[in-house]
């Protein structure tokens, strides 16, 4: 990743406009725009004009356990996320993550909204049915996202290591399509759910404006 790095910086200054304009052929600025672009843009969709400050977290997020996941298609190598510590040290991450920017945008009101989700009168009334139930619902977040992860990527590995075993000429190479699929969908889906838990965590405190505003 470092090197691939200072190859788009490298390519990004030697450009004549200042970056502005893409390279007219296949690089590696080129690749990184893309994908980087395409994730700015949904997290834009789901989080609103507030995504920049959360872009930087979630592009290196993206980008570590993609090449983690590759790295498994090559014989002999194991993917990281592979491996529980990997995978639940990514997800105690965006558990800590989305909670503390919850907390910094919303305040206290960023448990209040565990107890009464509805933000009505009446809805403390199930206070103590909803906040057991929303907690155990955050606890398990971190917990779905390294298992999903961990056992995909244990399963992908396992099949492909088997036709490596049996036939190591050309018969691996669906494997390994498939085997490139499946990193992509698995960082895919770590990545969008990170993106959900955070924009759910930021938006409490615009609901509940919007909530008070059509009251009055």
């Amino acid at each position: 990743i470092f090197f691939l790095s200072l190859r788009a910086r490298a390519q990004l200054n030697a450009s004549q406009d200042g970056g502005i304009v893409p390279d007219a052929e296949i690089s590696v600025r080129n690749i990184f725009e893309l994908v980087l672009e395409s994730l700015y843009n949904q997290m834009k969709t789901i989080i609103g004009d507030d995504a920049a400050r959360y872009f930087p977290v979630i592009g290196t997020l993206a980008l570590y356990i993609f090449f983690c996941n590759v790295l498994g298609l090559i014989p002999g190598f194991l993917p990281p996320t592979d491996n529980w510590n990997t995978t639940f040290s990514c997800a105690i991450f965006v558990f800590v993550y989305y909670n503390y920017h919850g907390l910094r945008v919303n305040g206290f009101n960023h448990i209040v909204h565990l107890a009464n989700p509805i933000g009505e009168t009446w809805g403390w009334l199930l206070s103590p049915l909803m906040f057991p139930i929303e907690i155990i619902s955050h606890l398990a977040r971190p917990f779905s996202l390294g298992v999903r992860l961990a056992t995909n990527m244990v399963g992908d590995h396992a099949v492909l290591g088997a036709f490596l075993g049996l036939v190591p000429v050309l018969v691996p190479i669906p494997f390994l399509a498939l085997g490139l699929l499946v990193c992509c969908i698995q960082t895919l889906v770590f990545v969008l759910l990170s993106i959900i838990y955070i924009a759910l965590a930021v938006e409490e405190a615009h609901h509940d404006d919007e909530h008070h505003a059509a009251h009055a």
